[in-house]
């Protein structure tokens, strides 16, 4: 039997970006742009992060907040 896990979501990250589309396809293309994480109240305290000032880079594991759907497709679009 295969184990499952809840998650629970204890930030959220905030960009100035509307839409997909307009999301630039490799990062650092753009220097000046800057994206937020804002966290849930319970986890917005300085022991939450504290000692990730030691640190050059942190992985943020995530998932997409607009893709609950029933039906829905695996194939990849694009727009011009």
């Amino acid at each position: 039997m295969k184990e499952q896990y809840e998650i629970q979501a204890i930030a959220h990250i905030v960009t100035d970006f509307s839409s997909k589309f307009g999301i630039p396809r490799q990062s650092g293309l753009v220097e000046e742009l800057e994206g937020k994480i804002l966290f849930e109240p319970e986890y917005g305290t300085k022991e939450a992060v504290k000692g990730l000032e030691e640190f050059s880079h942190i992985w943020l594991i995530w998932g997409f907040s607009e893709n609950r759907r029933e039906n829905y497709s695996l194939t990849v679009s694009h727009r011009n």
